[in-house]
């Protein structure tokens, strides 16, 4: 009886190790599935950092660009003191001026980021006839060809912008801005395409203050040495054809943003018969600020200004050139000194 109990007894202990190692099994695989699914999130995170997050169309910011780009025209001695008037924003600390073969820029502090504006040409009327008529098309290093003359221009800035982004305290691989009105614009552009360069840059040897906050692999803008956080130009002409179009497209996609108001002629030159084409990333505005804006992906959408197409026409229509996000955007409204006639 007593060897009977025992049996019965005893019975459920094989069972009771077989459902432990049952549960210590599932326990196990649970474990790893999570540590996976970790790792899988830990990656994408890393990815997504090392990429950068798409920086989205911001009306305030465009608004503080367009009175930067509009600052770009006041006078070198202005700019130095900041006391352009309502073009010099009190956010903005540090100006350095570069003076091109036609054109000047300035490099200055702005809300953490170090900012670049290109001023355009002054003689707008000028700008567009020449622009009809001469090709000047010239090789790009990367492939396609890009307008000659704004690269001669970025080419006799080139030198003192760098310098003086260092000076103001962001060296290589620090993260900026970039802004630019009318031939303004199309300089930016030109600048913010990384060129062959024996120096490289690697992001270990950054001090943390001046990483971007959010970066594409550390791979260098601005020709030669900085990441070009976010940009945006207004009333721009086209820079350049269509596969350096492409190409600055895929490497700035959602980082660049080209403004155009309403019958602007300055963004139909050159002209596409002369093998030229927009970049895209389009934000176009058929009326003032309050009229809201449409944004086009695509280069030459007929849903943006590309519907107003008569060149002739829109001549008639250049202070839509000088009027960008109700701000003045040219020599109008610069405060101080007056600037050199050209």
């Amino acid at each position: 009886m007593e060897a009977q109990l025992e049996q019965e007894t005893s019975t459920p202990r094989p069972q009771s190790r077989h459902c432990f190692r049952c549960t210590r099994r599932r326990f196990r695989i649970a474990l790893a599935v999570a540590i996976l699914l970790l790792c899988a999130a830990v990656g994408y995170a890393v990815s997504l950092a090392l990429k950068g997050q798409p920086v989205h169309y911001s009306e305030e910011v465009a608004v503080r660009m367009a009175q930067l780009a509009g600052a770009a025209y006041c006078s070198p001695s202005s700019l130095k003191a900041w006391s352009c008037g309502s073009k010099c924003l009190t956010s903005v600390s540090m100006p350095k001026v570069c003076i091109g073969a036609t054109t000047q820029a300035f490099v200055a502090k702005f809300e953490g980021d170090g900012i670049i504006s290109f001023e355009g040409t002054k003689s707008y009327m000028s700008m567009v006839q020449d622009l009809r008529i001469w090709k000047n098309l010239t090789d790009w290093h990367t492939g396609g060809k890009v307008h000659e003359g704004f690269l001669t221009e970025w080419e006799s800035l080139r030198s003192c912008v760098m310098d003086a982004l260092v000076t103001i305290g962001f060296p290589k691989g620090s993260g900026i801005r970039v802004t630019g009105h009318s031939l303004g614009g199309a300089v930016s552009v030109l600048a913010m395409v990384r060129r062959p360069h024996k120096d490289s840059v690697d992001a270990r040897h950054i001090s943390p203050a001046h990483r971007p906050h959010k970066l594409h692999s550390y791979k260098v803008d601005l020709d030669s040495g900085w990441h070009v956080r976010e940009a945006y130009t207004f009333g721009m002409p086209r820079a350049g054809d269509a596969i350096f179009a492409r190409r600055f497209d895929r490497k700035f996609f959602q980082r660049f943003f080209r403004v155009t108001h309403h019958m602007d002629p300055v963004p139909h030159v050159p002209p596409e018969d002369f093998g030229y084409q927009h970049l895209a990333s389009e934000v176009f505005y058929d009326r003032n600020l309050g009229g809201g804006f449409r944004q086009c992906e695509e280069a030459e959408d007929e849903m943006c200004s590309a519907k107003y197409w008569d060149l002739p026409h829109d001549l008639f229509h250049i202070e839509d050139h000088k009027d960008y996000m109700d701000q003045q955007t040219g020599s109008e409204g610069c405060e101080g000194r007056a600037w050199r006639v050209k």
